[in-house]
């Protein structure tokens, strides 16, 4: 029998991917925001997508903040198109886009019948970096608000500190009372989701949809590249196959 309690999942690019809603939601908005509604879509999403790839390093760094990468994509973008604009115009872009994008944002069956079906002897979670109202209706759109409870759901907006940060782990562990051994993290990220919580004592499974090489520190529990194969992970040692 496991020790693990509570399976805490990443949210971005592990239970909703990114590619699925990305380019049909950022085109849509750009093509019907009072900035962005004359200029060429397709050649604004390149330069938009090549910015966001560029500032999702920095923030993984942590050299910008959320509020920071939001607003510089949009900024740096304009810049290359030879558009002037300012920090309010791009927070309303941002907004714009994400009410836009919640429509884009699909519940993925296999996916949630596994969480489903872990539920039944696992606590589950949600451990994410973003900000709270922006990553729960996440969890609305993809049908998985009313199958995860409120309590298991960690937003580094509202802790105050960002994954991979130590803080965000032990936040978690203070608020629900279990070591370290009894919690699992899944996730995409190596660096948020498998070394910095291994690093705390946690365990951790790695979600390497895109194969890359596996780094040979820490060890996770394992490495799957679907959700679905934590059905074997977690649920064979309980009799249930979940056919």
């Amino acid at each position: 029998m496991y020790p693990i309690k509570l399976v805490l999942f990443d949210l971005d690019d592990t239970l909703l991917h990114f590619d699925d809603y990305w380019e049909n939601s950022v085109k849509e908005a750009f093509g019907n925001h009072f900035f962005t509604s004359e200029i060429n879509i397709n050649d604004l999403f390149e330069v938009f997508n090549n910015v966001e790839q560029f500032l999702v390093k920095k923030l993984d760094s942590k050299q910008i903040s959320f509020d920071e990468y939001r607003t510089k994509r949009f900024l740096y973008s304009m810049d290359q198109m030879g558009k002037t604009t300012d920090v309010e115009t791009a927070i309303n872009f941002e907004m714009f886009y994400q009410s836009i994008s919640k429509k884009h944002m699909k519940p993925n069956v296999m996916i949630n019948k596994t969480i489903k079906d872990l539920s039944n002897y696992y606590q589950i979670g949600v451990l994410t970096n973003g900000s709270k109202g922006w990553q729960n209706d996440k969890l609305e759109a993809i049908g998985l608000k009313g199958i995860i409870p409120k309590e298991y759901v960690f937003i580094s907006e509202v802790i105050g500190y960002e994954k991979p940060s130590p803080e965000i782990y032990h936040y978690v562990l203070s608020m629900t009372s279990l070591p370290p051994e009894q919690v699992l993290v899944v996730g995409d990220s190596w660096t948020n989701d498998v070394a910095a919580p291994i690093q705390e004592g946690l365990k951790a499974i790695w979600l390497n949809k895109k194969n890359y090489q596996v780094p040979q520190e820490p060890h996770p529990l394992a490495v799957i590249t679907e959700i679905e194969e934590l059905r074997a992970i977690l649920l064979s040692h309980v009799g249930d196959h979940c056919e």
